[in-house]
């Protein structure tokens, strides 16, 4: 894929909110280009500059918002405030700014579970979805980040684990929360690193990966502090609640790919059958590996998104150039 020039690459900046949050928006592409929105995994984690890779510069204009408490959003790793309600409403209050009618929407992990939500919540704004290795937001989805036998074995060492009457998963990631939330700040530094080591270990990743600096390291207990605080609570959502999303989204006729990783430890293939019987009308596609999007996975994104590109019409519609009764396309 080409690599943009400079004069086809849109500035990035922060999106104020009502109630004192600061989104940090990038953009690239052409300003006249297809809208697309991508929406990171995490929760916490933050838009990275390779999912620009997915994209063509000269036919797209892409937009990578970092979710509240998330990536370069300030306050950094709040959790006040931080509901996927209020999410929803900053990717209303961006798509408004932007004065974009209607984008594609690409989300990953987390990411797609929140491109449900949004485009449940508001169909109007969405064009088309693609959606990478889907998280359902249900406690069996965490089920092995959380199991003492399993990846988290070292995750859990030296936290009291008692499970308060809670199912397992719930009551394991209760135990980890409460000293992320309130332990010293070594026990929390401690018990992030433990829950990064679990997660490169069911995402195949080989050692400890780079040394990190204080600063890294505070951005990494950041990430995890903010992903328990939606995980205990399954984001406000849970997996009835998506599954019920998706099959309205099914209903409106909305274009949609699944892509999944046969090999995906973090979020079972499981999750992809489950929204491909709520949608029938959503394309699966099978990947070689595993969650990350990386390799075939980046390519089946690239390929997914240019499949996913809708109509001249709705496109200049999308920019508010036409009036869709004139045109014909109401």
């Amino acid at each position: 894929m080409p690599v943009p020039a400079p004069s086809a690459l849109l500035a990035s900046f922060e999106l104020r909110t009502p109630d004192g949050h600061c989104i940090h928006v990038r953009q690239c592409g052409v300003d006249g280009g297809q809208p697309w929105l991508v929406l990171h995994g995490g929760p916490g984690s933050g838009c990275q500059p390779s999912m620009a890779a997915w994209f063509d510069p000269l036919r797209h204009r892409v937009v990578l918002p970092d979710q509240r408490g998330a990536g370069l959003s300030r306050p950094a790793g709040t959790r006040r405030r931080n509901t996927v309600t209020a999410l929803l409403a900053d990717l209303e209050q961006l798509r408004t700014a932007l004065g974009i009618e209607r984008w594609g929407v690409v989300g990953g992990s987390w990411g797609a579970a929140l491109a449900l939500a949004y485009a449940d919540r508001f169909p109007g704004a969405v064009a088309a979805l693609v959606l990478r290795g889907a998280f359902l937001t249900g406690f069996d989805d965490v089920q092995a980040m959380f199991n003492a036998r399993g990846a988290g074995r070292d995750l859990l060492r030296g936290i009291d684990r008692r499970r308060e009457g809670l199912p397992a998963a719930r009551g394991r990631l209760l135990a980890v929360s409460r000293v992320l939330q309130g332990g010293t700040t070594v026990q929390k530094m401690n018990t992030a690193m433990r829950w990064q080591a679990a997660e490169r270990h069911l995402l195949g990743l080989a050692g400890r990966g780079e040394r990190q600096g204080w600063q890294q390291r505070t951005a990494m207990l950041r990430k995890y502090q903010l992903q328990a605080h939606y995980l205990y609570r399954r984001a406000g959502l849970g997996k009835s609640t998506l599954l019920m999303a998706a099959a309205r989204i099914g209903r409106q006729g909305v274009p949609v790919t699944l892509l999944h990783g046969r090999a995906d430890r973090v979020c079972r293939p499981g999750n992809a059958l489950r929204l491909q019987a709520a949608m029938p009308q959503a394309r699966l596609v099978w990947v070689p590996g595993g969650h990350l999007a990386a390799g075939e996975m980046a390519q089946a994104l690239g390929a997914a998104i240019r499949a996913s590109g809708w109509s001249v019409a709705a496109r200049r519609l999308a920019f508010g150039l036409v009036d869709p009764a004139v045109d014909g396309i109401a």
